[in-house]
């Protein structure tokens, strides 16, 4: 097999994604590549079959009923970059129900990646993943797409793991009135190119959960500032707690790592998170 015309992707994808020469083959092939999420063990099943109400806008504006609640998140197909802070405003973009073109500016993520992207072998940190391309702040990149089981299911496969496996598993915690609701995203075996972006204590993407067409949400990440071609993709995998002083060591050597990575209490985990 020619690594180079290896499409991480299966073709699932608007682009290819290729890998550098220095990939090994053997490292491939450990997941089944899905470009959304799917639901897993012990997941809510009515919040992927009960679908979203759409509008009858024809050219979608600030009275669009996807929009009129929590406002415009795009304008020219970039996201609004206050939404990239921690305090994260719902997003939902137009869906199937709704009566709007395909090149609605309010229908970003759902058409998928629209940026060059390639894995390569990072010195430390195993995989990563490099744009090829010039990314403009604001651009959506990918979402970090796997199986949405629950958090019993999520406790079972962090006590099954070895302390030389990789955990993907992501946890989306989104603070609505008084309560959070908690979303478990697992690409390890289902997944899509997300589960290649390594961990920086000063990231290049942040993630925003975007609703289409149910309520679970597309865990999606944005570049925060420009990035320049053959330039790693990072996010933050959560909060280092104030009082963890061991943990699995950080390679990011940025000028402010922390030096761990987070670790999640609840899963007993090193653990990506999003606030």
């Amino acid at each position: 097999m020619d690594i180079n015309k290896f499409d991480w992707t299966e073709g699932l994808e608007n682009k290819a994604i290729f890998s550098n020469d220095k990939v090994l083959i053997f490292k491939m092939k450990k997941s089944k590549y899905v470009t959304q999420n799917i639901p897993g063990p012990g997941c809510e099943m009515d919040d992927f079959e009960d679908k979203l109400l759409g509008c009858q806008c024809l050219a979608c504006d600030r009275d669009c009923k996807c929009t009129a609640q929590y406002g415009n998140a795009y304008k020219d197909k970039k996201i609004d970059l206050t939404l990239l802070g921690s305090s994260v405003t719902p997003v939902f973009e137009c869906n199937s129900n709704c009566s709007c073109s395909s090149q609605c500016q309010n229908r970003v993520v759902q058409h998928g990646i629209s940026v060059q992207l390639q894995i390569f072998n990072t010195d430390n940190k195993g995989l990563g993943l490099q744009t090829l391309e010039k990314i403009q702040s604001g651009t959506f990149v990918c979402e970090y797409a796997g199986e949405i089981i629950s958090l019993q299911e999520a406790q079972s496969r962090c006590n099954k793991q070895k302390d030389t496996d990789m955990n993907y598993i992501l946890t989306v915690k989104e603070h609505c009135k008084n309560d959070i609701l908690k979303t478990f995203v697992d690409p390890d075996k289902l997944g899509n190119i997300g589960r290649y972006i390594n961990h920086s204590c000063s990231p290049n993407l942040s993630m925003v959960p975007i609703r289409v067409n149910n309520m679970v949400p597309k865990v999606c990440l944005f570049a925060n500032r420009d990035i320049e071609p053959l330039e790693e993709l990072s996010f933050v995998y959560g909060t280092l707690r104030p009082d963890q002083k061991t943990g699995t060591k950080c390679y990011c050597n940025s000028n402010v790592c922390t030096g761990f990575m987070p670790f999640d209490e609840e899963l007993k985990s090193s653990f990506y998170f999003l606030e």
